[in-house]
């Protein structure tokens, strides 16, 4: 933990088993981005109609579904928000460290939250308010998938980075 009070790039300065561990975690979590792409594609779909039919029910070519249940959204919205929550919370802290521009930091950072806190809103506005806020998830996934690689991607390149 003494590592996150370290000012400027501490990446490539900790041991080799620190930065392994830290590999290790941000392989963990780019395994976590891609099948959350497959799960988004292959169970709902990328499509408009398709993601109204997941969250309000209703038939999508041969398949019905139901609307999702009060206490169903509550109980993914309760588990995403924990477990995104702090998943994002270590990938920031070791993409903050990296030397690119502030701005950039920033700018990665506050897609990666705000996509996150509209994809756990948007099944609700789906689901209770309007099927246009539909754009609003579909817009949630392709920032989260924007701005998780970076987030992912670029710390290991400084961890392993040669001086």
């Amino acid at each position: 933990m003494k590592n996150f009070t370290r000012r400027g790039n501490w990446l490539d300065q900790t041991t080799v088993e620190i930065r392994s561990i830290y590999t290790l975690f941000l392989v963990f979590a780019l395994i976590g981005h891609l099948s959350f792409i497959l799960i988004v594609t292959s169970q709902i779909g990328p499509g408009y109609e398709k993601v109204v039919a997941h969250y309000r029910g209703g038939e999508d070519g041969d398949e019905m579904s139901f609307p999702k249940e009060f206490n169903e959204l509550l109980e993914v919205t309760h588990f995403h928000a924990y477990i995104e929550g702090v998943v994002l919370l270590v990938l920031t802290h070791l993409f903050v460290v990296i030397p690119i521009s502030p701005v950039l930091k920033r700018s990665i950072i506050g897609l990666a939250f705000g996509s996150t806190l509209l994809a756990l809103l948007s099944p609700w506005m789906i689901r209770y308010i309007t099927p246009v806020a539909v754009f609003g998830q579909m817009a949630a996934w392709l920032g989260m998938c924007v701005s998780y690689l970076p987030l992912t991607l670029m710390p290991v390149y400084y961890i392993w980075k040669k001086k």
